[in-house]
């Protein structure tokens, strides 16, 4: 009787799995999911600007997020999941309040046992297919602050490659791009023929270098400087102990030749820290050679060009880049661009940023909200 209950019980087995459906990219786009509102986010609003006008920027969120939902009603293979975030102080003093429409969209896969399953919250940071909206903000994602330099007295970004162009906007790489794991892009949207930031000259940058690595080089200098070294007689007290060191530990017949390379080789905390300065000295020298050079070719050279730059010779200067070769603008904050005299919650400018998975839903998302969201109603919005 066994045998027949086993063969019975693995023909249901059988029966079971050809029932299911399988779990692939055809069923996962085909699983519909919502469009759904989430807690509000304002951990630090900007303490100028009044609680009771917040309905005054939510109602402009709400604008923006149905403008991205015209763009994708109907999520193929994931979830998405919306909320508001009015936080951080203005960019200039009493200046418009910032504020974002931040999107989450939550993709399905297949789990270890084949079956559909929509990605973890916990895991959004490092998995989820994101959109947003920033409205009087260069964001940290979109414009790097350099915070090591001023220039005129305003602060410095460094803004990301441009990539291309996106229903007439320049199109810039986002802050997430590893190659065949997340991807993003991002758009600013300002009024006609004016910018929130001015471009940074060569020579502006040349000069902020040198004047932010003198400083930094006088101080390490100064505390080199300054370093205490042994008097003479602690000089001697040392070498005698390290010659009895030697003494214990040197065979007899190789003793005097040890003392001999140790005393000619001997060097005097004194000797050492006037190497040690000889030697940032020179390292200095070699470091700021460069942006010396750049600077007094300056009647030579058009250094009043923008300063295009990669990051790395940003820190440590060697030469300035260009876009083509996948250089970065630096540029300084224009505190004319904004208006002052526009109630704080009405938009003056907007970043759209956007970042995907390299997964079937990522990628069809991506697709649709490039090709249909509509930026020009978004850029209606500015200054109303």
């Amino acid at each position: 009787m066994r045998k027949p209950i086993l063969i019975f019980y693995c023909m249901l087995l059988m029966l079971y799995s050809f029932s299911q459906p399988p779990c692939n990219d055809e069923s996962i786009m085909n699983t519909k999911g919502s469009w759904k509102k989430s807690n509000d986010a304002n951990p630090f609003p900007d303490q100028s600007f009044p609680e009771n006008q917040f309905p005054q920027v939510n109602s402009r969120i709400d604008k923006m997020q149905k403008l991205l939902q015209a763009a994708y009603p109907e999520p193929k293979g994931m979830e998405a999941g919306w909320y508001r975030s009015i936080s951080g102080n203005a960019e200039v003093k009493s200046g418009p309040v910032p504020y974002a429409l931040d999107v989450l969209f939550l993709a399905y896969h297949c789990n270890n046992e084949k079956k559909i399953e929509s990605e973890s919250e916990t895991r959004e940071g490092e998995t989820g297919t994101w959109f947003y909206i920033w409205a009087n903000q260069l964001n940290s994602w979109f414009a790097e602050y350099i915070k090591i330099y001023i220039i005129q007295k305003q602060p410095v970004y460094l803004l990301p490659k441009k990539t291309g162009v996106l229903n007439g906007y320049p199109l810039y790489e986002g802050n997430y791009n590893r190659t065949g794991e997340r991807y993003s892009r991002a758009i600013i949207l300002t009024r006609i023929g004016q910018s929130p930031y001015l471009p940074v000259t060569q020579k502006q940058f040349l000069k902020a270098f040198l004047n932010y690595n003198g400083k930094k080089n006088q101080k390490a200098l100064d505390f080199e400087i300054n370093r205490t070294v042994k008097t003479d007689e602690e000089e001697e007290t040392n070498k005698k102990e390290n010659l009895k060191i030697i003494e214990r530990v040197t065979p007899a017949d190789k003793l005097a030749q040890a003392k001999d390379n140790f005393l000619r080789n001997y060097v005097t905390s004194r000797q050492q820290k006037e190497a040690d300065i000889a030697q940032m000295k020179k390292r200095y020298e070699e470091e700021m050679k460069p942006a010396q050079d750049q600077l007094a070719d300056s009647l030579k050279a058009d250094l009043e060009q923008p300063a295009i730059l990669d990051f790395d010779n940003l820190l440590t200067f060697k030469e300035f880049s260009t876009e083509e070769k996948g250089g970065r603008q630096l540029v300084r904050l224009n505190p004319d661009y904004f208006d002052m005299t526009l109630p704080k919650y009405v938009p003056q400018l907007f970043i759209v940023h956007w970042s995907w998975n390299d997964a079937k839903p990522g990628n069809y998302w991506r697709a649709q909200v490039e090709k249909d969201f509509n930026f020009n109603a978004l850029k209606e919005m500015i200054d109303k």
